[in-house]
């Protein structure tokens, strides 16, 4: 084993899994599986990690399957130093085989050679070459293979029709090993050889080795000899099901002996067997078995082959995609046999041939369903207490499988359970017992895995992973979807989300990533677009920013009507992959509708548009409450709500996301509300046919071609935050440094914008030049110093009040409004008065609910106090008069 691998490993299971060093073991390692500290490891050769509770989790684990950052680069590990000799011609071919494969040098010496391989746009990687027949050849690919996304390995040629066999092995040496077995990969047939098994491999299995056999037939024929029997070990999945009664069917029928080897519950490979020390003559003889089940060709044969197996009256079993139920009737089996003329009471001395004719005439098989339903997991959601078992069920006619939760409740009962399958399989029904289901679901869901939940999209800060739809994105490793609808992010850490709200599309192949939107974006939005995408970039890492700065600003997005706000906002969403999408109003939404937006994701914007409409004559519908978002600045919950039980829960989900607010005419709120938010104005001004063309371009803009935008983000996550948290705090002190902006929270936000802003720049994604940043952190800076300005005026309806109060009372010489009459410091005020005078003048009067929500807050005029008494000067007779004081 290399030593520096071997001291990584040790290394990173101390670290990561607090294991203990005490002689040729590491020992009281935390179990990947069960979490318990009483697994143990070789300290000398860390390859297998096995858990001490042989009974209740009993799991072993590959350090391969807990480190795979460790076994990428095999160049970096393996390849000579400078000025250092080679051990070999093949020094990182070596050690890959060796140390990621688990063979022996000394018995492949010859076999392969070290290559390399080189693909334009993402570079190269040693391989490990094979040859093949007809000078074609394979290779492996070493380092770093999920750069090249699904490709691992290299075909040169064509193959079809030959096999590759060991070369030690001629024709002959497989003639007289009575039986070879044909695998899929060379590594399986490396691995088997090591094991005393004559093995080749097929290459793949839809290759059906014809020309191979022959030459196979012929050695055996010029020998005087039989064919040796074939044993067909593919994989243990669909695909390698499907091709073994393929090609069984056709090497029969060309005269060969045909048997099956599966390695039962798929996910391993022979390989994988030969690394974890699981090629004994116990586990072939296991293996064997199951390729039996695999080829038997009646339903009744599959099932004797069981019963001799397990010895039970009464079993489920799987036959071509449908359950079936054996029962044995012994009353019936003792007469068989007696018929026969044997005793029934000592099986063991029975004549097999006698004891199997008794079986199945004695046992019994019927189908009690017309699919094959395989519970694949446990999940559950914490907060409403509602869990699911999740199922994959699939056809006999060869339809894809469906995937569908069922319920505890629909599980307990054959009844119900029919119910459930007839509505989520088209043509699937139960006719089974409520005895043989419970059968089948102890043996299913007895020891079921656990998925874990959320719900929401985008960043689980739990697991440190984003949730993109089919990808996610943990450790800035992209991770597909696996076959069971959940992410594999590492041990113990399988994920998926229960929200179905939010639909991104997002392509991960790079390759297809197109720039051309960056200059039409300068192009039709100028600085103000770039200042947008960046506020977007952050969003992506909102969660993050919050954990190290305590809050995130939102972005206010207004201008006149047809300044592009739209199409700005809904290219955006291409760049995180959801199409056709703008925001929500919240002004049409429910309470519970909205508090759902802002829960349903994370690390993504939420974006409410157009909650400013006015009704005809200019009065103003009932608005938005800006304030419900003042706990959403720091990450804090928006609605509380109570949980369905017969306690006193209550479910407060933490905002995870970001706000964007687009409409026409600015946000209207108190002062806490408007130093939270970033201010950004867009108009027509400056409009003509290039910066159309450019939006449109945009609007035309396919997803497959700029919703990598997200991933680069994601994958990047540790430098791109780096970045903000050192910039963020820089920029805020010098903006809180400018003698025009008094604020702090506004410094602060407008600070961690520019740090946005600036890693969009060379410093950070590189998709604008020093120049454009630098403008673009310029607009930054004024919005800043605009958004005092605006903090330092009246809020819109106070300066409309005094606007109105000042002309009423310049209409006389007498106050008409102020009870305190001519002369005061102080001008007193009843509201009502207000009212009716403006409506004596025909003057538009503010909606005094929202007004009396900020005149507290006047600049102008500060406020002393509400509902004072107050002697009338303006009354004829005097008298007391509840008023609004304010000073002059």
């Amino acid at each position: 084993m290399n030593p520096s691998l071997r001291q990584d490993i040790v290394t990173r299971l101390i670290s990561d899994f607090e294991a203990i060093e005490r002689g040729p073991y590491l020992q009281r390692v935390r179990c990947p599986e069960c979490g318990k500290r009483e697994a143990y490891i070789n300290a000398d050769a860390p390859w297998m990690l096995k858990c001490g509770r042989e009974n209740n989790c009993g799991a072993q684990l590959h350090v391969k399957a807990l480190f795979p950052d460790l076994f990428r680069s095999w160049s970096e590990r393996y390849s000579p130093k400078a000025g250092e000799q080679p051990a070999s011609a093949t020094p990182v071919a070596d050690g890959y085989l060796r140390d990621g494969r688990g063979f022996e040098l000394s018995r492949i010496q010859g076999w392969y050679t070290q290559e390399s391989y080189w693909k334009p746009e993402i570079g190269g990687t040693a391989t490990v070459r094979f040859a093949l027949p007809g000078g074609t050849y394979w290779e492996r690919l070493l380092d770093n293979p999920e750069r090249f996304g699904k490709q691992k390995a290299n075909f040169v040629g064509r193959y079809k029709g030959q096999w590759w066999c060991p070369p030690a092995l001629t024709l002959s040496d497989l003639v007289a090993a009575g039986e070879v077995w044909i695998v899929e990969g060379i590594f399986d047939a490396i691995a088997l050889y090591h094991h005393g098994i004559a093995a080749v491999s097929a290459m793949s299995c839809g290759n059906y080795p014809d020309a191979a056999l022959k030459a196979m037939a012929d050695a055996a024929h010029h020998a005087g000899t039989s064919r040796p029997a074939l044993v067909w070990a593919l994989d243990n999945n669909r695909a390698g099901h499907n091709a073994t009664l393929k090609h069984v069917k056709r090497a029969r029928a060309a005269g060969w002996e045909c048997h099956a080897s599966q390695i039962p519950h798929g996910g391993h490979d022979w390989n994988d067997a030969h690394q974890r020390g699981e090629l004994t003559e116990t586990d072939r003889e296991t293996y064997r078995y199951h390729g039996d089940l695999l080829l038997a060709p009646t339903a009744m044969a599959k099932a004797l082959l069981m019963y001799k197996r397990r010895e039970q009256r009464e079993f489920w079993f799987e036959f071509k995609r449908q359950v079936w139920w054996w029962k044995l009737d012994m009353d019936a089996f003792d007469r068989a046999l007696r018929a026969d003329g044997a005793d029934g009471h000592d099986q063991e001395q029975l004549d097999p041939a006698m004891r199997d004719a008794a079986l199945e005439q004695a046992g019994s098989v019927k189908r009690i369903c017309t699919c094959y339903p395989t519970a694949l997991y446990y999940q559950a959601n914490a907060v409403t207490d509602e869990s699911w078992y999740y199922y994959r069920v699939e056809f006999p006619d060869g339809r894809p499988p469906i995937k569908n939760t069922f319920s505890g409740g629909q599980l307990a009962s054959a009844s119900e359970y029919k119910k459930r399958l007839l509505g989520v399989a088209p043509g699937a029904v139960w006719t089974g017992t409520s005895q043989q289901l419970d059968q089948l679901l102890q043996d299913q869901i007895g020891n079921i895995k656990t998925v874990e939940t959320i719900d929401f999209i985008g960043y689980s800060k739990d697991h440190g992973a984003y949730v993109f739809g089919d990808l996610a994105v943990a450790g800035g490793r992209v991770v597909p979807i696996n076959s069971e609808d959940f992410f594999e992010l590492g041990p113990r850490r399988q994920l998926k989300t229960l929200s179905q709200s939010v639909a991104l599309h997002i392509n991960p192949d790079r390759k297809a990533f197109s720039t051309d939107w960056i200059p039409q974006l300068l192009g039709a939005f100028g600085p103000r677009g770039v200042v947008a995408l960046g506020y977007w970039m952050g969003s992506l890492l909102a969660e993050q920013i919050r954990a190290e700065m305590g809050s995130f600003p939102f972005l206010e997005i207004v201008g006149e009507a047809g300044a592009g706000k739209s199409t700005l906002i809904e290219f955006l969403w291409k760049l995180c992959g959801r199409r056709d999408y703008e925001g929500f109003d919240p002004s049409k939404a429910t309470m519970p509708a909205r508090s759902r937006n802002f829960a349903q994701v994370s690390n993504l914007p939420v974006v409410l548009i157009e909650s400013d409409r006015e009704q005809e004559g200019g009065a103003k519908q009932k608005q938005f409450d800006w304030d419900e978002l003042k706990t959403a600045f720091n990450g804090r919950s928006i609605r509380a709500r109570g949980v369905k039980n017969s306690g006193n829960d209550t479910y407060e989900p933490p905002f995870r996301g970001s706000i964007v607010i687009s409409q026409n005419a600015p946000v209207q709120a108190g002062e806490a509300i408007q130093t939270r938010i970033c201010h950004l104005h867009f108009s027509r001004e400056g409009q003509n046919k290039d910066t159309k063309a450019m939006a449109e371009a945009l609007e035309k803009a396919e997803l497959e071609h700029v919703s990598q935008f997200a991933l680069e983000v994601a994958q990047r996550e540790a430098a791109l935050l780096a970045l903000i948290t050192q910039r963020a705090r820089r920029y805020a002190n010098q903006l809180g440094d400018d003698p025009d902006i008094k604020v702090l929270r506004i410094a602060k936000c407008h600070g961690q914008l520019m740090a946005l802003v600036e890693c969009l720049g060379p410093e950070g994604l590189g998709l604008f030049d020093e120049q454009t940043i630098t403008v673009a952190m310029g607009h930054i800076q004024q919005m800043a110093r605009e958004r005092q300005q605006s903090i330092n005026a009246d809020h819109p309806l106070v300066a409309e009040f005094w606007e109105a109060v000042d002309y009423i009372e310049g209409l006389r010489d007498e106050p008409m409004l102020n009870h305190y009459g001519k002369g005061s410091d102080l001008i007193a005020i009843n509201l009502k008065d207000f009212e009716r005078t403006c409506a004596e003048y025909k003057l538009r009067t503010p909606e005094m609910r929202e007004l009396k929500r900020y005149l507290k807050s006047s600049k102008t005029r500060k406020f002393v106090d509400s509902n004072r008494t107050v002697n009338s000067r303006v009354r004829l007779h005097g008298g007391s008069v509840k008023c609004w004081v304010f000073q002059q």
